[in-house]
């Protein structure tokens, strides 16, 4: 009798446990760095993990390379693949799934003009990114070799973040009053 209870609330602490933001952070961190070590052990390059803006690189030289028959650039892991990188069409088919699953998933009513500027902005930061170089992760190892572009995309990168969020802030104020 005396182990019943003590088994109920471990059960407990590790439902809670599992939810807690930390914990998820060290699950994903953990998860992270084994993809990344598969990834190297595949061929691929240290610095590619789960990059979308390297993905999606990888995943159009790809198909216009299987399609048109040219040879665009391609990551190592990529060129040793039958088909290119489809992490971006996992991740947005994965994170679809769980918004439809978890009943989260909603159409914002905006103005065309709010549709158009936040695809605008999706571009500019893809095309941004390939200019220089990479993702952010890509950007601090660059900078930790001496790199002054990758330092300097981190700083743009950094003002984007800040002037955005105050947009956003802005924005949120206004339809508030």
């Amino acid at each position: 009798m005396s182990q019943e209870p003590d088994l109920k609330n471990l059960k407990s602490l590790g439902s809670h446990l599992v939810r807690h933001p930390a914990f998820l952070g060290v699950l994903i961190g953990v998860l992270a760095a084994f993809t990344q070590a598969v990834l190297i052990s595949a061929g691929g390059p240290e610095a590619y993990g789960v990059c979308i803006a390297c993905h999606v690189r990888d995943l159009v030289n790809g198909m216009t390379n299987i399609i048109t028959g040219t040879n665009l650039a391609l990551a190592p892991i990529s060129k040793n693949a039958i088909l290119p990188v489809m992490g971006v069409i996992g991740i947005m088919a994965g994170a679809f799934i769980s918004a439809k699953v978890h009943r989260e998933h909603k159409v914002k009513k905006a103005f065309k003009k709010d549709y158009l500027l936040y695809f605008a902005g999706g571009l500019a930061v893809l095309f941004l990114t390939m200019i220089f170089g990479g993702c952010p992760y890509r950007a601090a190892l660059r900078t930790g070799y001496g790199d002054l572009t990758a330092l300097l995309f981190i700083i743009m990168m950094a003002a984007g973040v800040v002037t955005g969020t105050l947009y956003m802030l802005r924005k949120a104020e206004k339809e508030e009053s």
